[in-house]
């Protein structure tokens, strides 16, 4: 596959994820030293605000996604590639050194088949950057005990009109991204938060204690059965509306 040869910078974009999002994870990327030139994929694309934003770091970039009509007019030296993320991912095995998707898997129908296709892709060595909306969090899990639900109820209709993707149709757990992370050979390095929720924070904080302190009495089995130690972390269960996983693909980098 070869490199996009355009290397002028892009037009500033507004991101279609929050902001906060776009700023916690570009000091991501700056923890992560990538060289100039790393290849990364950002998928879904949207409208490439954050692809170009790696195009100005000095990456090599592509971006996958259904409509690609919403980023016309973004840098050409942006590889932009038509893909159903339900379905496999137009590109060679191992050829990114960075796989980044925002705000993207819990839109789709089939996760579990598009952690495999980032995996697939992704050097051994290197990283995966994702976001999702944090069900976890203490506000998300009153929530679910009033409603029974973390997300409405979306009508055939309503799916029939706008198509898949329109809507958040797979909300995910921690335990169950987790899972997807270690069955597809990554191995996480750190769980963030878009931002701090401060009315959670203090109106909640006496109960998010008591989480805490219950968890503490389990046994060591019982807290490695339902990763315990991940999900009373602070990014998780005082996180905010997002949370933001950063995983390292295991395996020997090959030059």
């Amino acid at each position: 596959m070869d490199k996009p040869g355009d290397q002028r910078q892009g037009r500033t974009l507004a991101p279609r994820a929050r902001p906060e999002i776009h700023r916690k994870v570009g000091k991501l990327l700056h923890r992560l030293s990538l060289p100039r030139g790393a290849r990364v994929l950002d998928v879904p694309l949207g409208p490439g605000a954050m692809a170009e934003k790696l195009l100005q770091e000095g990456f090599a970039v592509w971006g996958a996604d259904l409509d690609l009509a919403q980023s016309d007019g973004i840098a050409p030296a942006i590889g932009r590639e038509h893909a159903d993320l339900n379905g496999a991912l137009p590109f060679a095995d191992q050829f990114f050194d960075l796989v980044l998707s925002l705000e993207g898997i819990e839109h789709l129908e089939n996760p579990f088949h598009f952690l495999r296709e980032l995996a697939r892709v992704c050097r051994p060595g290197g990283y995966l950057l994702l976001s999702t909306p944090n069900i976890c969090n203490l506000e998300e899990r009153l929530n679910f005990l009033v409603r029974g639900a973390f997300y409405r109820y979306i009508p055939a209709g309503e799916y029939a009109k706008h198509g898949s993707g329109f809507d958040h149709q797979n909300l995910m757990t921690w335990v169950e991204i987790r899972q997807l992370l270690d069955w597809n050979g990554f191995s996480p390095v750190g769980l963030f938060r878009d931002k701090i929720k401060w009315r959670q924070l203090a109106f909640l904080g006496p109960l998010g204690l008591l989480l805490w302190a219950f968890g503490r009495l389990q046994s060591e089995a019982r807290r490695e059965k339902y990763r315990w130690r991940e999900t009373e972390s602070g990014p998780l269960l005082f996180g905010g509306s997002t949370l933001i996983v950063l995983a390292k693909k295991e395996g020997k980098r090959v030059e």
